[in-house]
């Protein structure tokens, strides 16, 4: 890195310092000075799109960093201010779509995040219930329409409900859902009731009436 490149890349981190709302986001200016030293070398480069690819990735990187919103919305304002700074102006028409690549950058992990987070709600064991010993109950609710997504959570189930000695399971949710399921435990050999099956196997789903 050239000694101007190094006086850009401090300026640059001086004027994101008041945009740190948090300790976290202090660090995080420091642990990505590697993807800022790249955005600071592609602000010239002749085709801009590696420069959004490289405003992109370290929106990413700051996301997974934890920085703030306000961190991560004004770091291409800094970046463009230090330039200034060094006597190095940058293209200014290139800033406000590199400003609007970091942000979706970081948008996209933080949608991501909150996805998974999503995911790991109907995931074994919280998509289950003890009915009685041996019996289980299962909301099949895995929220996609990915046969291939869907299958392999069906045997993460499958595989968690073998390890917990479940051998009887009752079903609800989605038809597809539902379906990827019993194929799956079947397959193990556990075996599918109907809600009538089950509540005269555990006494629950007290509005069925045995017989």
């Amino acid at each position: 890195m050239s000694a101007a490149s190094i006086r850009v890349l401090a300026a640059w981190a001086e004027a994101d310092a008041p945009k740190a709302v948090h300790p976290v986001d202090r660090d995080v200016i420091r642990a990505t000075e590697s993807a800022r030293s790249l955005v600071l070398d592609l602000f010239g480069a002749r085709d801009p799109r590696d420069l959004f690819n490289a405003c992109a990735r370290l929106g990413g990187l700051m996301a997974e960093a934890g920085a703030s919103p306000t961190l991560a919305a004004g770091t291409i304002d800094s970046a463009a201010h230090a330039f200034s700074e060094a006597g190095m102006p940058a293209d200014v028409s290139r800033v406000a779509a590199a400003r609007a690549a970091l942000v979706e950058g970081y948008t996209a992990i933080l949608r991501e995040a909150e996805r998974a987070t999503w995911l790991a709600r109907w995931e074994f064991p919280a998509c289950i219930v003890d009915l009685d010993d041996g019996v289980a109950a299962i909301a099949c609710g895995y929220p996609t329409e990915d046969g291939e997504a869907l299958a392999s959570w069906a045997g993460r189930i499958a595989t968690g409900l073998v390890k917990r000695k479940i051998r009887q399971v009752v079903l609800g949710g989605s038809p597809d859902a539902k379906a990827e399921v019993e194929s799956a435990v079947t397959l193990v050999g556990i075996e599918v009731l109907t809600k009538h099956a089950a509540a005269k196997t555990s006494g629950w789903f007290p509005w069925v009436k045995k017989r």
